[in-house]
Parts: structure tokens; C-alpha cells; sequence
């Protein structure tokens, strides 16, 4: 994935909690589309695909399958939420499915603005998180998005370079409570 689709995907997640005043696990994308002016809608798609996001009457919205586990709807939720703050909405041909490395740039893109959303590696790392069934209990995720999260959060731990952006810090720091009672 191009690093500045990533980095403007990363980078959009934090404003948004900072903005939202976010502190603790689980993130509710539900609630921050409500706030937001964002309608979410539940149904039973007949493509198969497990959301879509578009403007209606100039209303950013989303639709979810009811059909989908709610770790699922909530992925649905955030990854859709991603595309509209980045701006996709209107401009490209949009899906959601499992993801795959040969998706396109801007379904990646929301994919990393979703598990960011879902899973902040800043919080993760200040609850001591690293396997995904703790991912997945922290964050309320799917086993399968915490594999995903695990994956990356082992090179972020390799590489140790967490509450380098301003960003990230004042997330850290929104989040200091609930990481305090939530080490493992």
C-alpha cells in the first residue's frame, strides 16, 4: 500500500478520536456516525457485500448487513465511516468484502482507517495487547481483524516506535485511564 494513503488514513483516525474525545475500548462507530450526521442503516444486501457508503440528498450514509455478525457490522461501520472521511464517497467505485493485497488503494485505505479505528496501536501497546484473542477482547473485533491487528501490531512492537506523532501522543494520553486499568 502507498505510505501516504496509510499515513492519511492513520493520521485521519486520530483526529477523529481526538475530535470525538474518544478514551476507551471499545470504539462505537455507530455513536461517532451519529454525532458526525452520518445515518447508518441496517439491510439485507443482495450483492453480497457487507456495506456501502454514499450520499443521499446530500446525507453521508451507510449502509450495513443486518445479516453479518455485529464484529462484523461494526468493522462494516468503521470501514465505511473511513471512506467517507477520506473523501471516497462520490469519487470511486466502492466495496467492502474480506480484504485482499490486491485490493485498491482506496478499499485499503479504509481497511487501515477501520482496524485503526477499531484497534489503536497506541492504545494496544499501552494495555501490553499481542495476541489477537486480547486484540479481540479489548477492542470487541473479530478473531479474524485481530489476527489482521496482531500481524501489525508484532512489527510495530519490532520495530518500537510508538508516541512519536503529536497525534498519537494526545490519543495516548485521551486513553491514559483506560489503559491504566486495563494492563495486561
Amino acid at each position: 500500500m502507498n505510505y501516504k494513503y496509510y499515513q492519511n488514513a492513520r493520521d485521519a483516525v486520530w483526529r477523529l478520536l481526538i475530535d470525538l474525545k474518544v478514551g476507551a475500548l471499545p470504539v462505537r462507530p455507530g455513536a461517532m456516525c451519529r454525532t458526525l450526521g452520518i445515518k447508518v442503516r441496517y439491510c439485507t444486501p443482495e450483492d453480497g457485500n457487507d456495506g456501502m457508503s454514499f450520499l443521499n440528498d446530500g446525507v453521508p450514509t451507510i449502509l450495513v448487513s443486518s445479516a453479518a455478525p455485529l464484529s462484523r457490522q461494526r468493522f462494516t461501520a468503521a470501514h465505511e465511516l473511513g471512506h467517507i472521511l477520506l473523501g471516497h464517497v462520490g469519487r470511486y467505485q466502492l466495496v467492502n468484502r474480506e480484504p485482499s493485497p490486491q485490493d485498491n488503494p482506496i478499499e485499503q485505505a479504509a481497511n487501515v482507517f477501520a482496524s485503526r479505528l477499531l484497534a489503536p496501536a497506541c492504545v494496544l501497546w499501552g494495555c501490553n495487547a499481542r495476541t489477537p484473542e486480547q486484540i479481540a477482547g479489548l477492542c470487541d473485533i473479530s478473531l479474524q481483524a485481530a489476527r489482521f491487528r496482531a500481524e501489525r501490531m508484532a512489527v510495530l512492537y519490532q520495530r518500537g516506535k510508538f508516541l512519536i506523532s503529536p497525534l498519537e501522543r494526545q490519543v495516548y494520553r485521551q486513553f491514559s485511564d483506560y489503559i491504566a486499568t486495563h494492563k495486561l
